[in-house]
C-alpha cells in the first residue's frame, strides 16, 4: 500500500519520485498511452508549466448549449398546443442540429487528440499536446504544438521510460519531455 514518497509499500519495495507505485502491463501499449497521458500534468507542472481547461471550457459550452436547447424544446412542447409552436420547435431543431455539427467538428478538428495544454506561470510559453499510438508497436507518439503553432513530433519508446515490471520512472519520462520542449525551443530560433 502506498503511503508518502520514499517511504515502504506492500511487498517491501521502496518507492521515490522517479517511479510509479502500480505497475501497468507494458505489452498493452492502450495501457501505457493511459498512465503515460495520466502523467502529463505532473511532469509539465514540475517542468514550470500550469495545465488550463480552455479546450474542456469551450466543449463543455457547446455541451451545455445543446442541452439547454433541447430543455427549451421539451418544455415548450409540453406547454404550448402544437399548431403555435411548429415554427418555433423548427428553429430549435435547426439550432440543435447545427450545435451538433459544431461539437462534432470541434471533437474531431480542434480537439483531436489533445491530451494536455498549459503555459508557464509567466505566460510565455504555451503548449498543446497531443498524443496517439498504434496497436502493436511499443511506441507513444507525442506531438507538442506552442502558441506560434511550431510542432514537435516524436516517438518515445516504451521501454525507455517503463521497468520490465511495468513501473513507470517518471524522472526518465521527465527528462525525455524536457528535451522535446528543448527541441521546441530551438525550432523557434
Amino acid at each position: 500500500m502506498y503511503k508518502h514518497k520514499n517511504k515502504r509499500v506492500k511487498g517491501g519495495a521502496s518507492t521515490n519520485k522517479g517511479t510509479m507505485s502500480k505497475p501497468v502491463n507494458v505489452y498493452s501499449i492502450s495501457q501505457v498511452s493511459q498512465v503515460l497521458n495520466e502523467n502529463l500534468p505532473g511532469v509539465l507542472g514540475r517542468l514550470g508549466y500550469t495545465e488550463t481547461f480552455e479546450l474542456v471550457d469551450q466543449k463543455l459550452l457547446i455541451g451545455y448549449s445543446i442541452a439547454l436547447v433541447a430543455a427549451v424544446s421539451f418544455f415548450i412542447d409540453k406547454r404550448f398546443v402544437h399548431d403555435d409552436i411548429v415554427h418555433y420547435q423548427q428553429v430549435l431543431v435547426g439550432a440543435y442540429i447545427v450545435l451538433s455539427v459544431v461539437f462534432w467538428y470541434f471533437k474531431k478538428y480542434v480537439e483531436k487528440a489533445v491530451v494536455y495544454t498549459g503555459k508557464t506561470q509567466n505566460g510565455e510559453s504555451t503548449v498543446k499536446i497531443s498524443t496517439c499510438y498504434e496497436e502493436g508497436k511499443p511506441q507513444y507518439t507525442v506531438t507538442i504544438t506552442d502558441k506560434e503553432k511550431k510542432r514537435v513530433e516524436s516517438k518515445l519508446e516504451i521501454n525507455t521510460v517503463f521497468t520490465a515490471e511495468g513501473y513507470l520512472q517518471t524522472d526518465l519520462f521527465l527528462e525525455w519531455v524536457k528535451q522535446q520542449l528543448a527541441t521546441l525551443a530551438n525550432k523557434k530560433q
